[in-house]
C-alpha cells in the first residue's frame, strides 16, 4: 500500500479521498428526508447494519466527532474507522483501517427542490494486498448498493421526518 493509515485518515480531515488509489469511486441518490435525518442515519453507526447485511457489529465510542473512533464489520472482517469531519447536516468523512486494508469515505448532503436531500459519496481504497479484485467497478457496485441501502433504511424509518410525512429534524 502506497498509503497508510494516519495519511489517509489525514485525506479524510480535508475532506479529501487519495487519487492514486488502486480503487476509487462515487454514487449520490435522492433521499425522501430532510438533510438532518439522512446525516444522523448515516453518522449513527449502530444502524448501518440496516444499511446493507454484510454490515454487522456496528459501535461507536460516542456520537459522531472529530477523531471518534469506530469499529465494525464488512463481510466478517473487522474494520477500525475514524471520524474526520462532522459537520452536521452538509459533511461527514472517516478513514477506514483493516489489515491490509485502508480508505477515505467523503458524504455530502444537500437539500433537493423537492425538500429531500442528494447524498453524494467519494472513496477510495486501497485493499490490493489482500482484495485486488476491488477496482473501481467493485468499489463503485459497493457504494451504489450502500447509498440505495441508506435510503430504504431512512425513507422506511422515517415516516415523521421525511419530507412528505411532516418535518421533525430531531
Amino acid at each position: 500500500m502506497t498509503t497508510s493509515v494516519p495519511a489517509m485518515h489525514q485525506l479524510a480531515m480535508r475532506g479529501l479521498t487519495d487519487e492514486t488509489a488502486p480503487a476509487r469511486a462515487s454514487g449520490a441518490i435522492d433521499v425522501d428526508a430532510y438533510p438532518e435525518r439522512v446525516f444522523d442515519a448515516l453518522a449513527d453507526v449502530s444502524q448501518w447494519p440496516s444499511f446493507r447485511g454484510d454490515v454487522t457489529d456496528a459501535a461507536s465510542e460516542g456520537p459522531a466527532a472529530p477523531g471518534r473512533a469506530f469499529t465494525w464489520r464488512a463481510n466478517g472482517a473487522p474494520v477500525t474507522s475514524r471520524f474526520a469531519i462532522v459537520e452536521r447536516p452538509a459533511r461527514l468523512t472517516w478513514s477506514n483501517g483493516a489489515p491490509g486494508m485502508i480508505a477515505s469515505c467523503v458524504y455530502l448532503f444537500s437539500a433537493t427542490p423537492s425538500g429531500g436531500t442528494r447524498i453524494r459519496c467519494e472513496e477510495s481504497m486501497d485493499a490490493s494486498a489482500i482484495a485486488p479484485h476491488i477496482d473501481d467497478d467493485v468499489l463503485g457496485a459497493g457504494i451504489a448498493s450502500w447509498l440505495a441501502g441508506i435510503k430504504a433504511h431512512v425513507e422506511a424509518g422515517a415516516a415523521g421526518s421525511s419530507v412528505h410525512g411532516g418535518r421533525n429534524d430531531s
